[in-house]
């Protein structure tokens, strides 16, 4: 199978003239390609299902592992733990009104109500320009990283900071952040596609300047709020990254099996 510089079918979902299909284009010999010749029968969604599955299973496993390391292991080290809590109580010590409802607002942008809105948007967007394949992308990072997370939090216990805290959720769910997280996946997902879009390069920089501070401002807020340690933040960005790499193999996976399907069609054709 060749890249987009070669000459191959078309498949439905990525238009000729779209770059940021490159995003999901499986390369030459990689995974995607080995995969895609045993699982040719069937749909491409059921494939970019099928295959993340198992990758989301490790993702989790490895935040597990990752959450019980920290809370056994790192945080019994006096120093480390004082370290951790020293950030969230210096920030709820300097609160003020203004502060307190600007938190609010980044959080928001982070949470439930938001981005599933923003996903829906997005998708919609795409499968009506006749891009179904890169909105498939955005779906399944959203669908890996809310997998990941919600097994997660099952787990591992981590209490919140001891500070006053501005909103009411789990107190043993500290680790990771899940705001942060959810963050990172989509507007880093949306990021990936749009940046590829343009050729531009400070354009292109503030593509991804804009998609790397919008987690770390929800960070900050978090933290502020008193919901999550410095080491749940960034847990909840690993999380992140790792649900956008998920989506990423699932869905060239997908695209994988449908140009290895057009191509035997094809050659089938003028045979």
């Amino acid at each position: 199978m060749s890249d987009l510089t070669h000459h191959t079918p078309p498949v439905s979902g990525v238009p000729e003239d779209s770059r940021a299909s490159r995003r999901i284009k499986p390369r030459a010999g990689g995974p995607s390609e080995r995969i895609a010749p045993y699982l040719i029968r069937l749909p491409s969604l059921a494939v970019s299902w099928l295959v993340a599955q198992p990758c989301i299973a490790l993702l989790i496993g490895l935040m597990v592992t990752l959450g019980f390391f920290l809370t056994e292991v790192v945080l019994k080290s006096q120093t480390i733990s004082n370290a951790d809590d020293w950030f969230p109580e210096w920030l709820a010590d300097h609160r003020s009104p203004f502060l307190n409802d600007a938190s609010y607002v980044v959080s928001r942008i982070a949470d439930a109500p938001v981005l599933i809105p923003v996903v829906g948007v997005v998708c919609l967007y795409l499968v009506l320009r006749r891009r179904w394949r890169t909105g498939s992308f955005i779906l399944q990072a959203s669908l890996a990283e809310f997998t990941s997370y919600a097994v997660c939090v099952y787990f591992i216990s981590r209490l919140r900071p001891e500070v006053v805290r501005l909103d009411t959720f789990n107190i043993h769910h500290s680790y990771p952040s899940g705001h942060v997280a959810a963050s990172t996946a989509i507007y880093g997902g949306i990021a990936l596609l749009l940046a590829a879009h343009y050729k531009a390069l400070p354009l292109r920089i503030a593509i991804w300047t804009v998609a790397a501070g919008i987690p770390l401002t929800v960070a900050l807020a978090r933290m502020y709020r008193g919901e999550h340690h410095p080491l749940d933040v960034a847990a909840g960005m690993l999380m992140g990254v790792g649900a956008i790499v998920v989506a990423v193999f699932a869905v060239r996976t997908a695209r994988a099996v449908a140009e290895l399907r057009a191509e035997k069609n094809s050659g089938e054709m003028f045979a």
